[in-house]
């Protein structure tokens, strides 16, 4: 791996998306790296991964959400990561590798046979390990106060949110194209689950809060 080219990038990615982003895009990043290793290392059906451009999709995969928002942000992101890799003088074909990896990180696939695996399918299941935990049912309820905050937060409103949770959580658990990434989530899916119902069975009988 290009060393240069990573610490260039990780350099601009800090610079552009702050520490928070940061931190974020640094996790996904080490959850491809851990994702690529087990693939690679599988005795029944190894896969071969250009691990170069997964890694820098995985660090400029958002690049553009600060300036522009999420909708349709794989394939602004992609735009703005190829004109500074130019800059950093990348070869064409990993640039090309790396915006592909990055406009498909967001595809949804339920299929139970995705065939090959590839860096954006990598990518997508490292972007959703960090959505399959408790933190994520703590973010989707903040979500919710800031998007109504004259909201009165009844047993029922809240029953219903944390169902509506529920059903993202087995959805994106069922679209992880990995067996690894699979693996890496079942407990805290499992958990995160257990913990979504005790409390919805818990509001049927609770008065508003």
């Amino acid at each position: 791996m290009d060393t240069d080219v990573v610490q260039a990038v990780a350099h601009y990615v800090e610079k552009t998306m702050g520490r928070e982003g940061f931190r974020y895009v640094s996790a996904v990043v080490a959850n491809c790296k851990m994702l690529a290793v087990q693939l690679e290392m599988q005795e029944d059906d190894p896969v071969s991964l250009d691990t170069d451009a997964l890694v820098i999709a995985a660090y400029l995969h958002d690049i553009s959400t600060l300036a522009h928002g999420f909708q349709n942000h794989q394939i602004k992101s992609s735009e703005l990561a190829a004109d500074f890799l130019r800059d950093c003088d990348v070869s064409e074909d990993c640039i090309a590798k790396v915006q592909k990896a990055i406009r498909t990180h967001t595809t949804m696939t339920l299929q139970q046979d995705r065939g090959e695996i590839t860096e954006g399918q990598v990518l997508y299941d490292a972007d959703k390990l960090g959505r399959l935990s408790g933190l994520a049912i703590v973010t989707s309820l903040i979500e919710f106060g800031v998007r109504y905050p004259n909201q009165a937060v009844t047993s029922g409103v809240l029953t219903a949110l944390l169902r509506h949770v529920e059903e993202r959580f087995i959805e994106l658990y069922q679209s992880l194209h990995t067996a690894p990434a699979r693996e890496m989530a079942r407990e805290k899916f499992h958990s995160a689950l257990a913990f979504l119902d005790g409390v919805i069975e818990h509001l049927s009988d609770a008065t508003p809060v």
